[in-house]
Formats: structure tokens, sequence, C-alpha cells
């Protein structure tokens, strides 16, 4: 089975309450209700295409948890817990990076849920011969890459070797 890393810019939030920019503000943003039925229609898409991730690596914001749950309905649940990681919340490609590279191996299909300009960035990174993704990556865009080798009987591809040459877009949709 091939390899998927599945990154998605969570869905449209409410503004800053009271113009607080602060980070526990930033942190406390729920989704509006059009976000609501961007996740909705994400999970349905997700299902559709039987991209059912075994793993998902989600920011702890309110706003990426609650698109992790509009996803949820439409998909089996991960054979691995999810992982709120912290270090997703506003980082860099590179942060986001390392991050997958600390997958386990049994992991065949991962999904990464965070914000941008790092999701967007990491995108680019991963694949800059993807002129679509010159589009911008909207709130509830999802880009999936599989794993360069992973699709053959000899499957030597580890998540810990990821980088710019070893995954390739696949898709990149709006849901």
């Amino acid at each position: 089975m091939t390899r998927r890393l599945l990154l998605l810019r969570h869905a449209e939030a409410a503004s800053p309450p009271g113009g607080d920019f602060s980070e526990q503000a930033d942190l406390g943003r729920p989704l509006r209700a059009e976000g609501r039925l961007a996740a909705s229609r994400c999970g349905a898409w997700l299902r559709a295409h039987a991209l059912a991730p075994d793993l998902v690596l989600c920011s702890p914001a309110r706003r990426t948890r609650e698109t992790l749950a509009g996803l949820e309905p439409f998909q089996p649940p991960p054979a691995r817990p999810t992982q709120f990681c912290p270090d997703i919340y506003e980082a860099p490609p590179s942060a986001l990076l390392e991050r997958i590279r600390q997958t386990p191996a049994e992991a065949r299909t991962v999904l990464m849920i965070g914000h941008n300009p790092g999701i967007s960035a990491l995108a680019r990174w991963l694949d800059d011969q993807a002129d679509v993704l010159d589009q911008g990556f909207a709130t509830a865009s999802l880009a999936v890459f599989h794993m360069w080798g992973s699709e053959i009987a000899n499957d030597a591809s580890r998540w810990d070797q990821c980088d710019e040459k070893s995954l390739t877009l696949d898709t990149f949709a709006r849901p």
C-alpha cells in the first residue's frame, strides 16, 4: 500500500475576539459556520477518495481540533490515537517536516492538520513543480502526497527519510 501524506489547512475560523491577537486568544478561535461545513466536505471528500489516515497529527488550536471533528463522521477511526502537537501551531515548514519524520513506520497514511503559512510552504517545498499550489492554500485546502517507492513490493520508504525528493503531489483539493 502506498505511503501518503495529507496536509490540511484548518477550515475558516472566527476572528479574534475583541481584536485580541494574543496567542491564547488565537489558540481559542472556533470555526465559523462556513468552516464547519467545509470540514464536513473535506471529510466526505476523503471518504470518497478512500483516504483514511492511520495517524493524525494536529495542532492543538481549537480551529484545527474542530476541523478534525468535522472530518470524523466520514472516517473510520485511525489505527493510532490522534497526536495533538504544540509544535505544529505556527510552525515553519522545517518544524512540520521534523514532526512528520517522527512518524512511526507502521503508519501508511498520515494526516497533518495545521496553519498557514507553514502548511502551504511545506506543500510547496515538498513538490516545487506542482503549479496547482500557486493558487494559494485557502482554508480547508488539502494536499495529498505520495512517497516515491512506497507502492513497490520491496518498499523501503520510511517517514524519517522524508524530504523534498521523496514526496510528490497527487491531488490538491478545496472540497
